[in-house]
């Protein structure tokens, strides 16, 4: 299904999506997105990266350090579980949790399904300068680029029984920057280009879309019907 997705909709349903677990604090909804974020693994390329998890438990280490009461303070409620670890604070933190792993699943999926042409086509079909779109697209080429050119390097050292220094790296990168920098001098000259060309939305996309902007409304809704953007187990 993800390759027949266009590059617009996979970046919508991300901000979409964003915005639905920011507005939204009740933990059964979020729940809900989190299972369906995590069928983004379905696609070959995507993987689950150690790096996420680390970043995810160190958010909830720093939340709460900074403030071990806050949980109670906002659920009004004071079930204490281990030592003084409460419930309250397993049910806060289960709720961040739960936020994050919804956007960093939805943004690894628009990045990793994504060609760097599309992720600027889809800024561009926003409204964002195709300028700046084009070059925020090409940022997701840096680490390739640089790993190729650093292999690259290291092949033609060892073929010549060198080393290459960290000094000589850094002039061949700037040198081929600042080719690459002369070779667009004219870009932008003109006001469209073939690469922000954006396919015609499919069925499955304004489907997709669909779904993604009901997540939207029941956020929303959640806030009138639970009084506030609170799910509050304990009362």
């Amino acid at each position: 299904m993800s390759r027949q997705l266009a590059p617009l909709t996979k970046f919508l349903v991300f901000l979409l999506t964003t915005i639905a677990v920011i507005i939204s604090n009740d933990t059964r909804f979020l729940v809900l997105l989190a299972i369906v974020s995590m069928f983004i693994y379905l696609h070959p390329k995507v993987k689950p990266h150690i790096i996420f998890l680390g970043l995810i438990g160190c958010h909830l280490v720093i939340l709460y350090l900074i403030n071990p009461s806050y949980a109670v303070t906002l659920y009004h409620y004071n079930i204490s579980w281990i030592y003084d670890f409460t419930l309250q604070d397993a049910l806060y933190l289960l709720t961040i949790m739960l936020k994050d792993i919804v956007i960093l699943n939805f943004l690894t999926y628009f990045i990793i399904s994504s060609r760097p042409l599309e992720i600027s086509a889809s800024l561009a079909g926003l409204g964002v300068p195709y300028r700046l779109a084009y070059k925020i697209g090409q940022l997701f080429t840096l680490v390739p680029r640089l790993k190729n050119t650093d292999l690259k390097l290291k092949q033609a050292a060892t073929a010549q029984n060198q080393t290459v220094s960290t000094m000589t790296k850094m002039r061949f990168y700037l040198k081929v920057k600042q080719n690459k920098t002369l070779s667009m001098r004219h870009f932008g000259k003109k006001s469209h280009r073939t690469w922000s060309a954006i396919p015609t939305l499919s069925r499955l996309d304004h489907l997709v879309l669909l779904l993604a902007m009901i997540s939207v409304i029941i956020s929303i809704s959640l806030i009138f019907i639970n009084g506030s953007r609170l799910w509050n187990p304990f009362l």
